[in-house]
């Protein structure tokens, strides 16, 4: 036990390290970014302006939220060195490792803005435009470094299943659940459902084992058809807009006009499904596709396809469980 709190202790020394070099990048790129932007709005005659402000305010949350994400991916990424499976525990000591550095982000966010926005006539209203925001935003912060974190923790314990069959029926399984769960509440809150199944057979092959790329190739392109069975015509229908291009860009017009402040990662992991299937079967390496691999932890080409099926698969879950949630009342 002693052993283990040495090694995870060090683990998260080296993580510091790591992360210190990744923020010193960032704030760098920031400390640049900001006169560009204000130089931006002072050509154009809207220094004094809400816009001005807003953009500022994105720029600063952007940069939090990137040092959040390697905060998490380092930590992570250096405690899998030292133990088997990510115990709840360590998983807590990860989340609380995030969650101050989030609080302690806002809190000088919150001062950088009272500061700038105070050069501003009447500042008053511009100070309760960013307090809400900032509130709002810290809050959603929060929330999404529980849910990877809590995603990390589950994959770490279903690579020690010894049982892989029955850990990838287990996802499926749950997913099954998640797109009856949030059908349900679709058809309770706007009288649509979002995912129009066309053959139930589906479940069949997605509960079968990924072994090799053989079977990735066909497991991927078959979770693709989930997507591409979101019901376009409801939504279309329902929102009453021209034709888009693709079931994910309907998904998207739908939650920024109903849940405007939804997580950009419901979105970002489904495109993710789709860049990667865009390799398969005609085997077009595609730099994007690359990209979406590496970001998932794994390497091209010598990939281990059956772990990213499991994480692709946990990524799925995670997409859903976040729609089912905006949509409960």
């Amino acid at each position: 036990m002693v052993d283990i709190e040495f090694k995870t202790k060090e683990a998260f020394e080296l993580s510091d390290l790591l992360y210190s070099r990744e923020r010193d990048r960032i704030l760098f790129e920031l400390k640049k970014d900001l006169p560009e932007i204000s130089e931006e709005f002072n050509l154009h005659g809207t220094f004094y302006s809400s816009m001005h402000v807003n953009k500022i305010l994105d720029r600063r949350l952007e940069v939090i939220k990137q040092l959040v994400n390697f905060r998490i991916k380092l930590d992570a990424q250096e405690i899998d060195k030292i133990v088997d499976i990510i115990t709840v525990e360590i998983s807590e000591k990860i989340f609380e490792r995030a969650k101050q550095l989030i609080e302690g982000q806002i809190k000088n966010l919150k001062f950088e803005m009272e500061n700038f926005c105070r050069r501003f006539p009447g500042p008053d209203s511009y100070l309760n435009l960013i307090n809400s925001r900032i509130k709002d935003e810290k809050n959603k912060l929060i929330s999404y470094t529980k849910r990877e974190v809590d995603i990390f923790q589950k994959q770490s314990e279903s690579n020690m299943l010894r049982d892989e069959k029955k850990e990838e029926k287990l996802i499926v399984s749950e997913i099954m659940e998640k797109i009856d769960s949030v059908n349900l509440l679709m058809k309770k809150n706007h009288k649509v459902k979002l995912f129009d199944i066309q053959e139930q057979k589906i479940w069949n092959s997605l509960f079968e084992p990924c072994q090799d790329k053989k079977d990735f190739v066909l497991h991927i392109t078959v979770l693709s058809s989930l997507i591409d069975w979101i019901n376009i015509k409801g939504l279309k229908d329902f929102l009453k807009i021209e034709s888009l291009n693709g079931s994910i860009n309907y998904l998207e017009k739908f939650l920024q006009e109903k849940y405007p402040n939804y997580d950009l990662n419901i979105i970002r992991r489904f495109r993710r499904i789709f860049k990667i299937r865009k390799m398969f079967p005609v085997h077009r390496d595609t730099n994007e596709s690359i990209k979406v691999i590496e970001e998932l932890g794994e390497s091209y080409p010598n990939t281990n396809y059956k772990r990213l099926w499991t994480k692709i698969l946990l990524d799925f879950y995670a997409s859903l469980r976040q729609l089912e949630e905006i949509l409960l009342p």
